[in-house]
């Protein structure tokens, strides 16, 4: 699975990567991943296994915490 690049977080040395994954319309999970091939747009996901309905925050979404409250503005 590739996600935009923006949707792929890491801690400051860069050696654990996540992506804030929706629950449902209020709440985003922390969910660890492994990242393979990257370019200047978008990364790609090894793992886990991400389904193609999976919603995943791509902005506001770093210094979040796990099961964080959050409220969808389309």
């Amino acid at each position: 699975m590739v996600f935009p690049k923006a949707a792929v977080l890491g801690n400051e040395t860069q050696t654990s990567f996540w992506v804030m994954k929706l629950l449902n319309d209020s709440v985003a999970i922390k969910v660890p991943v492994n990242k393979g091939f990257k370019n200047n747009d978008e990364v790609e996901i090894t793992e886990p296994v991400f389904s193609e309905g999976d919603r995943v925050l791509l902005t506001v979404n770093y210094g979040l915490s796990d099961n964080a409250r959050v409220t969808i503005i389309k």
